[in-house]
């Protein structure tokens, strides 16, 4: 015979039900949570740089993973407003004389089993803080490497910024990290959003240092010169500029050899500590005499050695130079070298004024010497040409036709220069002899009374 179930009896049962749906949707949520979740979650995070579609499929998975607590939460509630809300409405109908006294005695029971699924269901679904969303750019001097943290470690894809910026000219690439939900207290809400990937970025962007003793230079206040010592036990500082960056093939070797620390910091430790380790090696097989003259070697001994050495750790090095030349340990070991230095320069200075007075004094000897070869020359010339002259009238005397042309030159020259006087005196010479014999003073007469003198 067929018996009918009690107001009570079917609230039991229906309770049951429920708490067994609300187990199962806590049994869905930690399946996919820890199952499924991560491994569809590194795939899509690892792909998401493959194509825009599989960086839109992780952002819809995404809201999906972050929207299946409320979702199994409603259907929990729907549920209960199915399975418990007609037995409410029903309740709260007339009850007939007979029904009253049953109903009055498990009403209380029914209340509390009731309340305590509601507090089952709140607490099993629906409690977990809310997966934010979390997002990393790679900027356009930047290489990523996107990793799983869970898994196979195997997948990992490095971001080739160049070639692909070459090709889909943008400015930089967004990534998403994806999270997954780890419990670590008894109830279901006490835990904490992990990564399941990580992104690693490297910076290739050049880095520039200068460590020198001056607080006013250098990349730093501090004092950060190279401090070396010479052959003879002089210790000293000189200061250091070095420039390097990573080139893109070598960044996956660069964060394999120094992890995520980056290039400034490689280069205030450990690209310091070679440059110096080099430079005090070289130093200490001069004196400090023969050192100051060897600068130039002890810079290329550190450029062979640091370039080389960091090239095969994924750093390139561009620039090495030494500047601001030697500060001594000692102040008195400077003072005595500007000394020598200034007295080497004033002996610079008189042999330089020694020098300019001896050349000056061969000049004034050669002037004399040129003058005086010109005016002797001068000489024997006028006295060749004088003698020639001579030798020239003595062959022309003894012939009569060079002495009547000389007299007519002389009657030419005496006529041209005539004024229209005649002479005041008169000298006669006598044949064969060289001196007047005699002399007369003649009366003052004009050209306009006697005329010119006839020849």
């Amino acid at each position: 015979m067929k018996r009918d179930f009690t107001w009570s009896e079917l609230l039991c049962w229906r309770l049951i039900g429920l708490v067994c749906l609300v187990g199962f949707a806590v049994e869905v949520d930690l399946l996919i949570e820890h199952y499924l979740w991560p491994i569809a979650a590194n795939e899509l995070a690892v792909r998401q740089m493959e194509s825009p579609a599989w960086s839109q499929a992780l952002q819809t998975l995404t809201a999906l993973h972050a929207s299946l607590p409320m979702t199994l939460l409603s259907l929990v509630l729907m549920s209960a407003v199915v399975l418990i809300g007609p037995l409410l409405w029903a309740r709260h109908e007339a009850p007939t004389p007979s029904q009253a006294a049953g109903r009055s005695r498990s009403s209380k029971r029914s209340l509390l089993a009731l309340a305590g699924v509601f507090v089952l269901v709140a607490t099993s679904t629906g409690c977990r803080p809310f997966d934010t969303p979390e997002f990393e750019e790679i900027d356009t001097s930047e290489t990523g490497f996107l990793i799983p943290l869970e898994g196979a470690t195997d997948k990992q894809v490095a971001f080739e910024s160049e070639s692909y910026l070459a090709e889909r000219k943008v400015a930089a690439k967004r990534v998403q990290v994806p999270h997954r939900w780890v419990q670590t207290g008894r109830m279901y809400n006490m835990g904490q959003w992990m990564d399941t990937v990580r992104l690693i970025k490297v910076d290739r962007s050049p880095v520039t240092r200068e460590w020198t003793a001056d607080s006013s230079s250098g990349t730093k206040t501090a004092n950060e010169a190279i401090w070396i010592e010479s052959k003879d036990s002089v210790g000293f500082s000189v200061g250091f500029n070095c420039t390097a960056f990573i080139e893109e093939d070598d960044t996956a070797r660069f964060l394999y050899m120094y992890r995520s620390r980056s290039l400034a910091d490689m280069m205030d430790s450990e690209v310091r500590a070679r440059i110096q380790s080099v430079a005090a090696e070289t130093a200490a097989k001069y004196d400090l005499d023969e050192l100051r003259s060897r600068k130039q070697e002890m810079v290329d001994d550190v450029r062979k050695d640091v370039i080389a050495f960091f090239k095969e750790r994924g750093i390139t090095v561009t620039t090495i130079g030494m500047f601001g030349g030697f500060t001594y340990q000692n102040p008195k070991i400077q003072e005595a070298i500007d000394e020598t230095f200034v007295a080497q320069q004033k002996k610079v200075i008189n042999m330089a004024l020694f020098d300019a007075q001896q050349k000056e004094n061969e000049r004034i000897e050669l002037e004399a010497e040129g003058q005086a070869n010109m005016a002797r020359t001068i000489a024997e010339g006028e006295a060749d040409a004088i003698m020639k002259i001579a030798q020239a009238t003595r062959e022309a005397q003894s012939d009569p036709l060079f002495v009547q042309l000389k007299q007519f030159e002389v009657e030419r020259d005496r006529i041209e220069k005539w004024n229209g006087e005649y002479p005041s005196y008169l000298l006669q010479m006598d044949s064969g002899s060289q001196s007047p014999s005699l002399m007369l003073q003649l009366p003052a007469q004009t050209a306009s009374v006697l005329g010119p003198p006839s020849n």
